[in-house]
């Protein structure tokens, strides 16, 4: 079972809107209206064995990642985030030094995005580290940046190159925040490889993309670059004028047709993929 079959399996039966929640499961945020504002609200993990392993790094660096990480999900909805919860689940011979080396650098890198750890919980299992790491933020009311907003006529574009340093990500929250107030309303961070996340923006507003190879800024082999994921850019869709520096130039076109992704080479012949990213099975 894939983590698609999976998901719609487990949220076969449970309203995506209802009263005040206004997106609920299948985007980067649930949002919630509270007056003139939203809430949105994230949650996102960090496994040993799955995400990481600990000879690629320190603990600094792996507390700063599960923030950057969990961030990246509010600057994808175009959001200010301001609180953040960590649940962490530590081996039994886990040190203690290493649990304050995590949290330090977790929290160095909530402070420079100014955001507030609010609290959270400690458990012990048998075998791997693990944090869940909750975050909050907000936007103003019916602005945040839907993966069911895409339109035929926008242009696709990349907040920055793929295939970078996939072990110190950075969120991308100005960018998001400027991409909001220029009037983007469609939007998702490159978390899982981007073809798959661009297939969920397809699936949720029903369109197809197309993208144009020669176009994206990549460093390594392409197909390994539009499919491994821990990116963390944003993958913009917008009707609107084309952003201006710091961005890069628009990369696919949204496009009436069969719903999902496409990638032409500078020939235009249709590239094919053994897989569009990374899937969480089990």
């Amino acid at each position: 079972m894939t983590e698609t079959e999976l998901i719609r399996y487990l949220t076969r039966n449970i309203p995506r809107r209802f009263r005040n929640l206004k997106t609920g499961i299948g985007d980067d945020c649930s949002v919630i209206r509270l007056g003139k504002k939203d809430i949105l609200i994230s949650l996102d993990s960090l496994i040993e064995g799955v995400h990481f392993k600990r000879s690629w790094g320190d603990w600094k660096m792996w507390g700063a990642k599960a923030a950057a990480v969990a961030l990246s999900d509010i600057a994808a909805m175009g959001g200010t985030p301001q609180f953040a919860w960590v649940d962490l689940t530590l081996p039994k011979k886990f040190k203690p030094a290493d649990a304050k080396k995590f949290y330090f650098g977790f929290n160095s890198l909530l402070k420079k995005y100014k955001v507030i750890l609010a609290g959270g919980n400690v458990a012990s299992n048998a075998k791997n580290f693990a944090a869940s790491v909750t975050v909050m933020g907000e936007v103003p009311a019916g602005q945040a940046m839907l993966r069911s907003n895409a339109k035929p006529g926008d242009k696709v574009y990349l907040s920055g190159p793929l295939g970078g340093d996939f072990l110190r990500p950075k969120p991308h929250i100005k960018i998001g925040e400027k991409l909001r107030k220029m009037g983007c309303r469609c939007c998702i961070d490159v978390s899982d490889g981007l073809l798959k996340d661009l297939n969920h923006v397809a699936l949720a507003s029903k369109v197809k993309i197309r993208l144009f190879a020669e176009k994206i800024s990549h460093q390594g082999p392409l197909k390994k670059a539009l499919t491994r994921g821990e990116d963390y850019v944003l993958a913009f869709i917008t009707g609107c004028q084309a952003p201006g520096e710091g961005f890069c130039k628009a990369i696919g076109v949204v496009s009436k047709g069969k719903v999902g992704v496409e990638v032409l080479d500078k020939k235009g012949k249709l590239l094919s993929f053994s897989k569009l990213g990374f899937d969480h099975t089990i």
